[in-house]
């Protein structure tokens, strides 16, 4: 596989201002097959076992993408467009199994996803380690996947979130200088140099070369936020088909198509104007590269959930939602609303993290306790409530970057510049 000419210098400095290119873009069409394809999942109900085959399946997909996005941003010109097309035809597979995942398509399933992560890790073993995506090197969380093709249901199942639990904490702790040693120590294995006990010495074996690739963050938060434009997308698909269905086209259907529209602009606003890589709140390099792409991991799962939850309210705006699509939209906004807490948590201040909170828990809260409360509200009612705090959120926000200037403090709506005696 072809690697860029310099896999250690950075992309940023090579490319300037570069942007998703052609290929890319193409590349996350996929995106959208997949995204219509889980929500799926949701229609019926949902129970908690659809919830939790809905997290497992996704956050699958999300995986295989992300691997691939990394590769396309770090090899940049040299990126090989043979090698999206073929993640790209996986991709599909997996997409197009989801529907039977339960039954006769799980193998084609964990085969692709398997398969792809393979894919996604050998275009890396030339010496070159991507200290901010750990999961190019440690492929650990495919293996429950693969042991799980030989274990009967509902075993099976646990070994699918076992694996998905493997990725996630290795994107936890797996920080720069464990991977660095981590990968040296696996290159020293693999060439067998076991250096003699003692103090080095002229015939101790060199340990292994290895190069250092880091992720161009303005070009990858761009895709990412991309990928939430699509999933956005996703949702009005589900309120246009939904509206579609309908014979009768009044006022009421009118008043709550326009609602959720505009509760999706709301929250495209709030993700892509005052946030970063598509999260809410989240300041520029506030967070290392591979916990921001897991909260966007996370965050975007709540948003296909939620254009899911908007298109059962259009099929029922002229009457209540059903429990599990009413706890399913009130969830999605909890969780969405909860990632922001969570990017902008972050903060140096202590003044600034009692502001973060002052917003972002009562949103949460709300929220949640619409959930149970909210029940018997009409539709258009709990789309209204959770547009409004959409709004309040963005225009309680003082500026695009999503969180007050260090030092500032939010007075009057307005930043106040404060000097230390001012600070508690």
């Amino acid at each position: 596989m072809q690697q860029p000419a310099d896999p250690s210098a950075s992309p940023v400095a090579a490319e300037p201002g570069r942007h998703a290119g052609w290929n890319e873009l193409f590349f996350d069409l996929v995106v959208v097959a997949g995204a219509g394809q889980l929500a799926h999942l949701l229609h019926d109900g949902p129970r908690l076992a659809d919830l939790a085959l809905y997290g497992v399946l996704y956050l699958a997909f999300w995986t295989v993408w992300a691997g691939f996005a990394v590769y396309g941003d770090i090899a940049a010109s040299a990126t090989r467009v043979r090698t999206l097309l073929i993640a790209m035809l996986g991709m599909a597979a997996m997409a197009a199994s989801v529907h039977a995942v339960l039954t006769h398509h799980a193998v084609t399933f964990v085969l692709a996803y398997v398969a792809l992560r393979w894919q996604a890790g050998r275009v890396w073993q030339r010496g070159s380690i991507v200290v901010d995506w750990p999961l190019a090197q440690f492929g650990a969380g495919a293996l429950p996947w693969l042991v799980s093709l030989f274990v009967p249901t509902p075993w099976r199942y646990w070994l699918w979130a076992l694996g998905i639990a493997v990725d996630i904490v290795t994107l936890l702790v797996a920080t720069r200088g464990r991977t660095l040693r981590r990968a040296s120590e696996r290159a020293a294995a693999r060439r067998g140099d076991r250096p003699p006990p003692g103090p080095p010495h002229a015939s101790s074996p060199a340990p292994p070369q290895l190069s250092e690739s880091r992720i161009d963050t303005a070009h990858l938060g761009e895709r990412l936020g991309l990928y939430v434009i699509i999933v956005l997308g996703e949702g009005v698909i589900q309120i246009i088909d939904a509206a579609s269905e309908r014979d009768d086209w009044d006022l009421p259907l009118a008043a709550t198509g326009l609602g959720a529209f505009c509760l999706l602009a709301g929250i495209c606003t709030l993700s892509l104007l005052y946030g970063t890589n598509g999260i809410p709140h989240l300041r520029k390099d506030a967070l290392p590269p591979r916990l921001a792409m897991l909260l966007h991991a996370v965050m975007t799962g709540f948003l296909v959930a939620l254009a899911t939850a908007l298109g059962s309210a259009i099929a029922h705006f002229d009457d209540v939602l059903p429990k599990g699509q009413h706890w399913l939209l009130c969830g999605a906004m909890a969780g969405y609303f909860a990632a922001g807490v969570v990017a902008a948590l972050p903060l140096a201040e202590r003044a600034d993290r009692v502001w973060v909170l002052g917003w972002g828990l009562p949103c949460v809260a709300v929220a949640v306790a619409l959930a149970p409360l909210g029940v018997r509200l009409p539709v258009w009612a709990t789309i209204g409530i959770l547009l409004a705090l959409v709004c309040w959120q963005i225009l309680y926000d003082p500026g695009r970057a999503g969180m007050p200037a260090p030092g500032g403090r939010w007075r009057g709506g307005r930043i106040r510049r404060t000097s230390r005696a001012d600070r508690p």
